[in-house]
């Protein structure tokens, strides 16, 4: 087929070895633009927060692409180190996987909300790029239709559909105990915008960084109390919790700086690949700090009748890409036979018929070209199927 990933998740490998794949929006372009001329083959790269995976489709014989090479080499690390972090699927089994991962399957906590535009957005961005070709094109646009239907599936509606809805989870039951409960949230990317939006519908006070020099051109989500995100420590025995979700480099928290507080928060969760909070901080009597692989290990659920349901849609989609991908596999030998008998078809038509004589030869010429190339091999079921889909077709 053609079709070949590898990927590295939070079930080959905790953060601290995730996160070395944890490449930016740009960076993920770079990349794929840079092995798409390089290896000459069609490619999409998939970021999470829990998951790096990369895509490949090739359409020569032999495929000697070694894709955690490359992704090794792109990360900056040693391939013999890394490479049993990593798990590769090719053919079938790939298309499997990608479906699976589109619905939320893979999920750290099944069934979330954010991996349909994650994975939406990796296929634009190869798009963008010119990178990614059809066979890739196709397989992501039915994984995204496979994810759509198990998003509006009512099986699902009880499960938590996010990390940020899972942060905001944790602290459920003290900012029911304290009206007065606050939060420090760091970050307004989608992720920050989310947990804000539910901490404000949970009824505590919240305070939101921004890093801009004019607070009064950023856009502050509603219901919350702007800070400067270089002021950020002086709140940090201010608040009950603090929940980071940046794409900084750098860590937003560091343990030197909780150690300089006179009074320390009682969470800290940390939602960022790669990580926004110093791991020392975790040796900290006091604060019960979380991160995106602690988080989603809290209160797992039997999805036994979800994942049924789950695994029909994603098989009646993967028929679906199957018979695409056949018809596309053949496609330059079906324009090449269809020049063929319009040339030979040409060459027999008698020039003094009208044209409504010529059509009607055209057709029965190339009918009989056709039927007489595999007499020997068609049979009765195969020909009144042939029948039935002439018949349909009026």
């Amino acid at each position: 087929m053609g079709i070949i990933m590898a990927g590295i998740d939070y079930r080959t490998a905790e953060i601290g070895y995730r996160e070395k794949f944890s490449f930016t929006k740009s960076k993920v372009r770079e990349i794929i633009k840079d092995i798409n001329r390089n290896f000459h083959i069609d490619v999409v790269l998939l970021c999470t927060c829990n998951r790096t995976e990369i895509y490949i489709y090739s359409n020569k014989k032999e495929n000697t692409i070694d894709p955690v090479g490359i992704l090794c080499k792109y990360a900056g690390v040693d391939a013999r180190e890394y490479k049993k972090f990593f798990f590769m699927k090719e053919g079938k089994e790939a298309v499997k996987h990608l479906m699976e991962v589109a619905c939320g399957l893979h999920s750290m906590i099944f069934g979330e909300d954010q991996i349909i535009s994650q994975v939406r957005n990796s296929i634009e961005i190869s798009r963008e790029e010119n990178v990614s070709g059809s066979v890739l094109n196709t397989l992501f646009r039915y994984a995204i239709t496979s994810a759509k239907e198990v998003k509006s599936s009512v099986y699902l509606r009880s499960v938590c559909p996010s990390v940020a809805k899972k942060a905001v989870e944790l602290l459920q039951d003290d900012i029911k105990k304290s009206p007065s409960f606050k939060v420090l949230v760091i970050g307004t990317g989608e992720v920050g915008r989310s947990v804000c939006s539910l901490l404000n519908q949970s009824g505590c006070e919240v305070y939101v960084t921004l890093r801009t020099r004019k607070p009064g051109n950023a856009t502050v989500p509603d219901g919350c109390i702007p800070v400067n995100y270089n002021l950020r420590q002086e709140y940090f025995n201010k608040v009950n919790g603090i929940i980071s979700a940046t794409s900084s480099p750098h860590y937003t928290i560091t343990y030197q700086m909780l150690k300089e507080c006179k009074a320390l928060p009682d969470y800290i969760i940390d939602l960022a690949v790669p990580r926004d909070v110093e791991p020392a901080v975790s040796t900290i009597e006091g604060i019960k700090h979380y991160n995106i692989d602690t988080i989603g290990s809290c209160g797992l659920k039997d999805n036994s009748t979800e994942i049924e349901i789950v695994d029909a849609i994603v098989e009646k989609q993967m028929k679906k890409f199957y018979e695409w991908f056949a018809m596309h596999r053949y496609s330059r030998d079906i324009a090449s036979v269809k020049n063929l008998t319009i040339k030979k078809v040409k060459e027999n038509l008698q020039k003094h018929l009208t044209e409504e004589q010529k059509i009607e030869k055209a057709i029965s010429k190339t009918i009989d070209y056709i039927m007489y190339s595999i007499k020997d091999d068609i049979k009765e079921e195969m020909f009144l199927k042939i029948k039935e889909g002439i018949m349909s077709k009026r």
